[in-house]
């Protein structure tokens, strides 16, 4: 399902499927350039994603497949290393997974990079594949905040797709950064022409 990753990767963590398309990256401006304001307010949100997916598909979601593994700090991408600011030698914890609709559509790929051993609570909640990390946290009482560092377009299957990449703190200590690429069929990813952004004030 994941093709392998790459440290040159331009996102604080590799895109689930594929790398970023050119001219995609930061700020009000490249969230300003999706066509669909529905696509917007996903980008840019920092709440949690399952429920405006929910709403967005009208059914529940779920995570259909997952995974997990460990990662020396000095073998994972750079910008995450930073934003987490783990040490060369920590090990890190990556979790990959796909979020589908009752229906059986995948609607998100996502990648997670996190500290290990903050708390038991976090790290089960990391580990735990029957629901959302954002639900599972939440659940267990662990609520966090969210910081969105990044928003653009990356690849799924080829076809440019929407993507948001974010830390979650526990605390005041970064605890991972997370990557969301969205199913372009399920969630648009055109962009506004040209003229129409230039005319923006």
């Amino acid at each position: 399902m994941f093709p392998p990753t790459s440290r040159s990767a331009p996102h604080p963590v590799p895109t689930p499927d594929g790398t970023a398309v050119p001219g995609a990256g930061t700020g009000r401006g490249r969230l300003d350039g999706f066509a669909d304001p529905a696509t917007r307010l996903l980008l840019c949100s920092d709440g949690l994603t399952t429920p405006l997916l929910e709403a967005w598909v009208g059914a529940g979601v779920s995570v259909r497949e997952m995974s997990t593994r460990l990662v020396r700090a000095d073998e994972a991408p750079t910008e995450s290393v930073e934003l987490l600011a783990a040490d060369p030698g920590e090990v890190l914890l990556e979790r990959r997974s796909v979020l589908a609709s009752s229906a059986g559509v995948d609607l998100s790929r996502n990648v997670v990079l996190a500290r290990c051993g903050l708390t038991d609570a976090v790290e089960r909640c990391l580990t735990d594949g029957s629901a959302t990390i954002g639900r599972l946290l939440r659940e267990a009482g662990t609520g966090h905040r969210r910081t969105i560092v990044e928003a653009g377009l990356g690849s799924w299957g080829g076809e440019p797709a929407a993507f948001k990449t974010y830390v979650l703190w526990h605390g005041d200590q970064p605890l991972a950064t997370v990557t969301e690429l969205f199913n372009p069929e399920v969630v648009p990813a055109a962009l506004r022409s040209v003229p129409a952004l230039a005319g923006r004030s």
